[in-house]
């Protein structure tokens, strides 16, 4: 059986962060592991309709092939970072990574740290609309509650890692 984790989370709460250092964890215990973001499997514009869900239907599309590139060479865990809004779009992430046993965790952190985080990496245009949709993001993904579990990125990205294998049952 293959296992996969889809880290989601709102945008600068640090889900690429964490599926890297997850991925070192895991590679480290000497377990064959893939790690794949999504936002580098959608850099294509513009798209055919704004809001037309193009974004994550090829984000989807491309998880699959990548994925099968990575188990033909033997990878048996893959950790995705993956904006996950919907119950529709956990499933398609989910369909996308055949034959795995899929767990979503949602990153969350402090509001204020999240907002560094956009104004540290962001320009000031995409930093302005991330501010301005984070509070409604944050709080439509708490009541969707489409996570299998929830984690706190408040911590070295080491601590939050090893936590997340843990409660994935992954490695005690």
């Amino acid at each position: 059986m293959y296992r996969a984790l889809i880290l989601t989370g709102v945008a600068g709460v640090g889900k690429s962060t964490v599926a890297a250092t997850v991925g070192g964890v895991l590679t480290a215990a000497g377990f064959v592991t893939a790690v794949i973001d999504t936002d580098a499997l959608a850099q294509f514009g513009p798209p055919p309709q704004p809001a037309s869900g193009f974004y994550d239907r090829l984000k989807c599309i491309n998880l699959a092939a990548v994925w099968a590139n990575y188990q033909a060479v033997g990878a048996g865990f893959v950790v995705v970072s993956a904006g996950v809004d919907s119950a529709a779009l956990r499933a398609q992430y989910a369909a996308s990574l055949a034959g795995c046993e899929v767990q979503l965790v949602r990153v969350v952190a402090a509001t204020e740290t999240v907002r560094r985080r956009i104004r540290d990496r962001d320009d000031q245009a995409k930093a302005k609309r991330l501010l301005e949709s984070l509070t409604a993001q944050e709080e439509k993904l708490a009541a969707l509650a489409l996570e299998d579990f929830t984690v706190g990125n408040d911590r070295p990205a080491i601590i939050v890692a090893q936590e997340v294998v843990a409660r994935a049952g992954w490695i005690t």
